[in-house]
């Protein structure tokens, strides 16, 4: 893997319609609880055709009457061409892993585009009240390269 600077560009980018969900019984008899916020992600390289799709997915839940409940899911899909992806990315048995930088400018395109979709799919609702968290794609990607949370001091420059 190499983090010498390429080009890439946003192919596509979908909210996939058949895969959301919207509680809204649930949402409504939310009253003050609070909500959780989970954000997840799958990475599917294509080598051949020097393409990378993120799956990226916001869950909303909240615990009601003891149980937790499930009162939104948004996934996103969005498809990158990178350059010479093969630079980017090492090979582990079946397993590819994308280059560190490259991630997170991936990450952060698509939670930026999923922070839209959510705003407009929450509107109205009492989940506005509850936009998707910033989220420090520093922080997640040292937690995703090693598996715990980054000390403090760990991106000062």
């Amino acid at each position: 893997m190499t983090n010498a600077e390429t080009n890439i560009s946003l192919l596509s980018l979908r909210e996939l319609p058949h895969a959301s969900v919207i509680n809204r019984r649930a949402i409504r008899r939310l009253g003050a609880l609070p909500v959780s916020v989970d954000l997840n992600f799958r990475v599917v390289p294509d080598l051949e055709h020097s393409t990378v799709s993120l799956i990226v997915t916001c869950s909303y839940s909240a615990v009601m009457s003891y149980i937790k409940t499930r009162l939104m899911a948004c996934p996103i899909l969005a498809t990158f061409e990178v350059e010479n992806l093969k630079e980017h990315v090492s090979m582990t048995g079946e397993e590819a892993i994308v280059g560190s930088r490259l991630m997170m400018m991936m990450l952060s395109v698509a939670v930026g585009a999923l922070r839209g979709i959510i705003a407009v799919r929450t509107a109205g609702t009492p989940l506005a009240r509850h936009p998707l968290p910033l989220v420090d794609m520093a922080v997640l990607m040292h937690k995703l390269n090693y598996g715990k949370p980054a000390p403090a001091n760990i991106f000062q420059i």
